[in-house]
């Protein structure tokens, strides 16, 4: 089972103010992604008026000027007293403009929240290996040449894998063909894929010319990065193939499955550089890990304490916070949010967003911190902290492409 510190904090949150356990369609209680060292992570609305469903507030008169916390006799403190018995714990609360806003005992979330991303990433990992049989292809959406069948292979592909992770059994079948159903199944409807000059779909050039485009895409940019070796060595090849498909495949995910894609085939459009980006940075956390691990080998560093006996409370630095509860954390909120069970409303490029935002912030982080600093006795438990970290964010980010079926790379 996928665990979810975040979701457990606001239920606890929420029956804590209400009384009453947490309807999973409520957004009163609102976690945070941006400006978190100056709001917090959490906050609610303090405001009667937004909470006039709930009985408590009928008895209200002034429902105007009447504050949540002061209706159900409670204070900011007590909201941080009570939360010590909390998995999540809240170190400061502050009100503004009627809001209240949470800020969270930072090391004991980070310790917490970097033991699940670990156990998260295995189980998430065993869940699709175990697949799911319940997704079925409509067959007249199989033809080698055609785009918007090479788009609905690769979203069936992904909703097995979400199936998986949910353990649906309902039987889905996958067509971008309106006219075709299978009976007993549940359909889901992919967009087709279209060229964003015409605004037409995409007949012109056949998926093995998409793909071939993103490929050249990738060797250009890899060329500007490492000169023109790139397009005659094997290796360069082998590797600019497997990234070309990689892109191809992100570029016809990044948008809701039932909705149309738009593609542009010009390849100086810059349509590989989201996938790129990625990969890049699933390369450089790899490199920066096996960095470490070969300097452990000639005796430059000692060998990486056991996840027990490091101390977690040297990651200061707001990326990291940023890092942590946002990409780590917050992976099975992300999972929850890209399936809906009860009507099989599947949303992968909900995964998408996540990585693109994500890889802005790790390589954020690279550009401002230098990881692997001198092995004096002082800084070794700094570099044990972040490259644990690194590790747990090195494995949540080839656990989303791995739900995306896209190849990690360890290189660039």
């Amino acid at each position: 089972m996928i665990e979810n510190a975040l979701e457990r904090f606001t239920e606890s949150l929420f029956l804590f103010l209400t009384g009453q356990a947490k309807d999973a369609r409520s957004l009163l209680v609102k976690k945070h992604g941006e400006n978190l060292q100056t709001y917090g992570d959490f906050s609610f609305p303090n405001s009667v008026k937004s909470w006039h469903e709930f009985s408590f507030c009928d008895q209200v008169v002034d429902k105007e000027n009447a504050t949540l916390l002061q209706v159900i006799g409670k204070e900011c403190e007590d909201i941080i007293k009570e939360s010590k018995k909390w998995d999540l714990s809240v170190n400061k609360v502050k009100e503004e403009k009627g809001r209240i806003y949470l800020f969270l005992e930072r090391p004991r979330t980070i310790r917490i929240g970097l033991s699940e991303g670990l156990r998260n990433n295995v189980v998430v990992s065993q869940k699709i290996r175990d697949g799911s049989t319940a997704v079925q292809l409509d067959p007249c959406c199989k033809d080698p040449c055609d785009l918007t069948s090479l788009r609905t292979k690769y979203v069936s592909n992904v909703i097995k894998n979400l199936c998986a992770l949910n353990n649906v059994n309902t039987p889905i079948f996958v067509t971008s063909k309106s006219t075709n159903r299978s009976e007993g199944s549940h359909r889901v409807l992919c967009g087709t894929v279209l060229n964003s000059k015409s605004g037409a779909k995409e007949t012109n050039i056949s998926s093995e010319d998409f793909i071939r485009i993103r490929q050249d895409e990738m060797t250009l940019i890899a060329q500007h990065k490492y000169g023109v070796r790139v397009s005659t060595d094997s290796k360069w090849k082998e590797f600019i193939a497997h990234l070309g498909e990689s892109a191809a495949a992100f570029e016809l995910l990044q948008t809701k499955p039932s909705g149309a894609v738009k593609i542009n085939i010009d390849c100086c459009s810059g349509s590989s550089k989201g996938a790129s980006f990625i990969l890049y940075n699933c390369a450089r956390l790899e490199t920066i890990i096996r960095t470490y691990n070969d300097k452990v080998g000639d005796g430059t560093y000692p060998v990486l304490p056991h996840f027990d006996d490091v101390d977690f409370s040297l990651l200061m630095q707001e990326d990291e916070w940023h890092l942590i509860f946002n990409y780590i954390l917050g992976l099975p909120s992300l999972l929850n949010n890209c399936i809906d069970v009860q009507t099989c409303d599947f949303r992968p490029h909900h995964i998408c967003s996540y990585l693109c935002s994500m890889v802005r912030v790790i390589s954020q982080y690279y550009r401002k911190t230098r990881i692997l600093v001198e092995p004096r006795k002082h800084l070794l438990p700094v570099i044990y902290a972040r490259i644990h970290m690194l590790q747990i964010l090195n494995e949540t980010l080839k656990t989303c492409l791995n739900i995306l079926n896209i190849k990690s790379v360890s290189q660039m």
